[in-house]
């Protein structure tokens, strides 16, 4: 017989309002030609908090919109037959096993005609594919996944949520035009570069123990380009107080290395 000898107790929490911190964005694209509400990326490392704020997301977009969750873990929902009060109207799909987690988002688009789809920890290539091409059929995304942007672009698996990287050989010209640390440093003349434009418009940066301090990149396209070119990009951040609930916004540029 198996004897248990350790257990894990994780506990879902449901913040009510937390949503508030991005709340311009779940109604409008922070680029004002673009008419379709941004598809939202939540970033951060294990118990940051994403999981705890798309919950409260989720609940917001359900208001307007018809949103289906595809609940791998039942982390989103809950664990029981009707999905958990505070998702609000959403609906919620269940999915078998985690390796059936893109068949199941692909079944939701054909099947469900959904607004927005939400999705917890996007870590598999398929996933990324599949939510690719769901979002080439008009469907938003609310989803989350582990690390930050400039980890994301490092990885090879999910770099597809932000377009993609692809190398690309430079003439003698463009390669002389490159950051070079002095006149004598060699000439790099293969250059990486985005591919195509990112699934999510929008990054949500989340640490663990910051709750109320979040760093909003509102132009994916834009922060990933800079990043490969070892350059600054322009990111907001949003800090909300504990007590009054008043947030303040504060525009900030990130070191670029």
């Amino acid at each position: 017989h198996s004897h248990i000898i350790g257990l894990t107790l994780r506990v879902g929490r449901h913040v009510s309002g937390n949503a508030a911190m991005i709340a311009d964005l779940l109604l409008n694209h922070p680029n004002s030609k673009d008419t379709m509400p941004p598809s939202i990326l939540f970033l951060g490392e294990p118990g940051s908090g994403k999981t705890t704020a798309i919950r409260d997301v989720t609940r917001v977009l359900a208001d307007r919109n018809n949103v289906v969750i595809i609940d791998t873990s039942n982390e989103i929902a809950g664990d029981g037959d009707l999905p958990h009060p505070c998702v609000g109207h959403a609906r919620r799909l269940m999915v078998p096993t985690p390796n059936a987690q893109a068949s199941v988002m692909v079944e939701c688009v054909q099947n469900h005609t959904p607004h927005a789809m939400v999705l917890d920890e996007i870590g598999r290539k398929q996933e990324v594919d599949a939510t690719r091409s769901c979002k080439n059929r008009g469907v938003r995304f609310v989803a989350s996944a582990h690390g930050d942007l400039r980890q994301l672009v490092n990885n090879p698996k999910l770099v597809g949520l932000l377009g993609g990287i692809q190398s690309v050989i430079l003439s003698d010209v463009e390669a002389r035009k490159g950051p070079q640390s002095n006149e004598s440093a060699a000439i790099v003349k293969v250059k990486r570069e985005r591919s195509e434009q990112p699934v999510f418009d929008v990054i949500v940066e989340l640490s663990r123990n910051s709750f109320n301090q979040w760093r909003v990149i509102t132009d994916v396209a834009t922060a990933v380009d800079a990043t490969l070119n070892a350059k600054a990009f322009d990111y907001e951040q949003r800090t909300r107080d504990p007590t009054t609930g008043e947030m303040t916004v504060e525009l900030k540029k990130n070191d670029g290395h």
